[in-house]
C-alpha cells in the first residue's frame, strides 16, 4: 500500500507521484472512469455531433458561396437546439470538473484511514458528502483566488517585457496553483472554514516552498508536453494525408480536414481530464507530506502498530 504520510524532498515528491500510479493506478483510474467516464463520454459525443456539423460546413464552404449561405441558414433555424446543447454541455463540464477535482481528495482520504484499496461505493459516498463544500469552495474562490490570479497575471505580463519575467511567471503560476490545491484538500478533508483552509493551504505550501513549487511546475510542464505531442502527431499525420488528397475543386478534402481538427480537439479534452489527475495526486502527496512535517503522523501510526503487534 502507498505511504501517504512521509517527509519528502523535491525528488521524493516527483518519484512518489509516479510510484503512486504504479501501485494504485489500476484501481484509481478504474474507479475514476466508473464514476466520471459516462459523463465524459456523453460530453465528447455532444461535442462531436455539434462540431461535426460546424467544421464540415465551415471547411466545406471554403470554395462554395452557396454552402456558406446554407450554413448560416442552418444555424439560424436551429438556435434553440444549439442553446439547449450548450446548456447541457456547460452542466456536464461543471459536473465532470467537480468530480475531477474532488475525486483525488476523496480517494487519498480513504487511503489515509484504511489499508484496503478504496471501493467505488465508498468513493461515491465521499463525493456526495463533499458536494456542498466543493460548490462553496468554487464560489468563494471567485472572490478570493480569481482576483489574486488576475493581479498576479497582470504583474507577470508586465515582467515578461524583460527576460526574467518568464521564470517569475512560472513561479507565480505554480505557487498560486499549489496554494489553491492545498486549500482545497484542507477544506474538503477537515471541518474548517474556507478562509481557515486558505490560511492552512498557504502555510502548508511554505513548509518546503521551493520543492512544492518546483514539483507543481514540473508536472504542469509534463502535461503540456504530452498534450502538445499528441496534438502535433495527430495534425502532422492526418493533416499531411488530407493535404495530399486535395484535388482542385474538391470540397470533401477540406471537410475531412475539419473532421480531423474536431477529433484532435476531442482527444485533447479526454487527455486533459485524465492528466489532471496527475496534477491533483501530486498536490495530494505535497499535502500529506506537509502535514507529516507539522504533525508526525507516521510516527504516531508506528506507535499504534506496535500496540497492535503486542496484541
Amino acid at each position: 500500500m502507498f505511504q501517504l504520510y512521509k517527509k519528502r524532498n523535491f525528488n521524493n515528491l516527483i518519484n512518489d507521484t509516479f510510484i503512486f500510479f504504479r501501485i494504485m493506478g489500476k484501481s484509481y483510474f478504474g474507479n475514476f472512469l466508473k464514476i466520471a467516464g459516462g459523463f465524459i463520454l456523453v460530453l465528447l459525443l455532444l461535442f462531436y455531433l455539434v462540431g461535426y456539423v460546424f467544421f464540415k460546413n465551415i471547411f466545406g464552404g471554403i470554395q462554395s458561396y452557396e454552402q456558406q449561405q446554407m450554413l448560416s441558414k442552418y444555424f439560424n433555424d436551429n438556435v434553440a437546439y444549439f442553446v439547449v446543447v450548450g446548456i447541457i454541455c456547460a452542466l456536464l463540464i461543471l459536473l465532470i470538473s467537480a468530480i475531477t477535482y474532488a475525486f483525488p481528495v476523496v480517494y487519498l482520504k480513504l487511503m489515509e484511514h484504511s489499508n484496503d484499496t478504496p471501493k467505488t461505493a465508498d468513493i461515491i459516498k465521499g463525493l456526495k458528502k463533499r458536494v456542498g463544500k466543493l460548490i462553496l469552495f468554487l464560489l468563494l474562490s471567485i472572490i478570493t483566488f480569481v482576483p489574486i490570479g488576475i493581479v498576479l497575471g497582470a504583474l507577470c505580463v508586465l515582467l515578461m517585457v524583460i527576460l526574467i519575467g518568464f521564470p517569475i511567471a512560472v513561479i507565480i503560476f505554480s505557487a498560486l496553483s499549489c496554494w489553491v490545491s492545498l486549500s482545497l484538500y484542507d477544506y474538503l478533508n477537515n471541518d474548517t472554514g474556507y478562509f481557515t483552509a486558505m490560511k492552512n493551504g498557504y502555510n502548508l505550501m511554505f513548509t518546503n516552498f521551493w520543492a512544492h513549487i518546483g514539483t507543481t511546475a514540473i508536472f504542469y510542464i509534463i502535461i503540456y508536453i504530452v498534450q502538445m505531442a499528441i496534438s502535433l502527431v495527430f495534425y502532422i499525420i492526418g493533416g499531411a494525408a488530407t493535404m495530399m488528397s486535395i484535388q482542385p475543386g474538391d470540397e470533401d478534402a477540406f471537410s475531412t480536414l475539419g473532421t480531423l481538427m474536431l477529433v484532435s480537439f476531442i482527444i485533447s479534452i479526454l487527455v486533459s481530464y485524465l492528466l489532471n489527475n496527475l496534477i491533483m495526486i501530486s498536490q495530494g502527496i505535497i499535502y500529506y507530506s506537509s502535514r507529516e512535517v507539522n504533525e508526525n503522523n507516521s510516527l504516531q501510526a508506528d506507535i499504534d502498530l506496535i500496540g497492535t503487534d503486542i496484541e
